[in-house]
């Protein structure tokens, strides 16, 4: 077989010379197709003739070569996130202009809040992620957004807006983990974050009221649950401390009384067995201390019929 060359001259090539120029070339991209890297962040999903056979981790592969075999590689090692309601603009920023429809929420109450929230997710297992769902990430978004509106829906504006967004953050990541689970998406949620919750622009200043309100009631409240912690130790202190005393009283009363119910029951046995000489007695140890805080004592004859005045001639007087 002649072959015309640029130069106008021809060469003569034997056919199975020619035939073997195409066997080589697939021999060459056969093996090319043979080896595969998958990077430290992947898997790779090996499909023969579009069914699956395997999944391998991070390195270097062979498999059959093309078009026999083919490699689907999945990143299930780093966390994605998709945000609603703004969107990223590198480093902090970020903008919510022109998602007002995605941030827009009605409240059980049906007032209206603007809610800005990001879902963080995983592909976990591969096999899911590529056959059970088409448009994965869309699939996503659709059932993070209706979860997000049913979970504003079911509570009313304040608590949202004030101290709700832990429990309704917990509430969201689980209701969209029981439908991608249930969809088999082959995703696992890591986490849903509201990053703001503010009223309408219109009422955002009676809002802030509103807020303040509630931070002094708060604050008023912890004060007075302080007061209550310091007085109503030390008034119970001194309420047991009074009982004590009087229970103290009570007992010493008590044992008083006694004491002065037995000494006269001793006095009148002592009376009943000698009468004189137990009037006698009294007389005198009555004498003995009513005399002894007195300070002049004059005596007399019992005779006497009068008695003259005088005048007090005492020195000390």
């Amino acid at each position: 077989m002649k072959i015309d060359l640029p130069d106008g001259r021809q060469i003569d090539l034997p056919l199975a010379k020619l035939v073997w120029i195409p066997v080589a070339a697939l021999v060459f991209v056969a093996l090319i197709t043979m080896v595969y890297q998958v990077d430290t962040e992947e898997d790779g999903v090996v499909l023969r003739f579009g069914r699956h056979v395997e999944t391998v981790g991070p390195g270097l592969h062979f498999k059959l070569p093309y078009p026999i075999d083919q490699v689907e590689k999945v990143k299930t090692r780093i966390v994605d996130v998709q945000e609603f309601g703004y969107r990223s603009q590198g480093g902090r920023a970020h903008t919510t202009r022109g998602y007002e429809e995605e941030s827009s929420m009605l409240t059980g109450d049906l007032n209206i809040v603007e809610a800005s929230w990001a879902v963080q997710f995983r592909r976990e297992e591969p096999e899911d992620y590529l056959f059970n769902v088409k448009d994965v990430e869309d699939t996503l978004r659709d059932i993070s957004q209706s979860v997000m509106r049913e979970v504003m829906g079911d509570r009313a504006s304040i608590p949202i807006l004030t101290v709700g967004r832990a429990e309704i953050q917990d509430r969201a990541r689980e209701l969209i983990q029981n439908y991608v689970d249930q969809f088999e998406m082959g995703l696992r949620v890591n986490e849903v974050n509201l990053e703001s919750v503010e009223p309408p622009q219109p009422v955002i200043d009676a809002f802030h009221d509103l807020n303040r309100a509630e931070q002094d009631a708060q604050r008023f409240f912890e004060e007075a649950s302080r007061e209550f912690e310091e007085r109503v130790p030390r008034a119970r202190g001194e309420a047991e401390r009074t009982v004590l005393e009087a229970e103290g009283y009570q007992q010493r009363r008590t044992n008083v009384a006694r004491g002065e119910a037995q000494r006269f029951i001793d006095t009148l046995e002592a009376y009943e067995q000698a009468p004189n000489v137990t009037r006698r007695r009294m007389y005198l140890e009555t004498m003995e201390d009513q005399l002894s805080h007195m300070k002049e004592i004059i005596i007399i004859d019992q005779d006497m019929k009068s008695i003259l005045p005088h005048f007090n001639l005492r020195e000390d007087q």
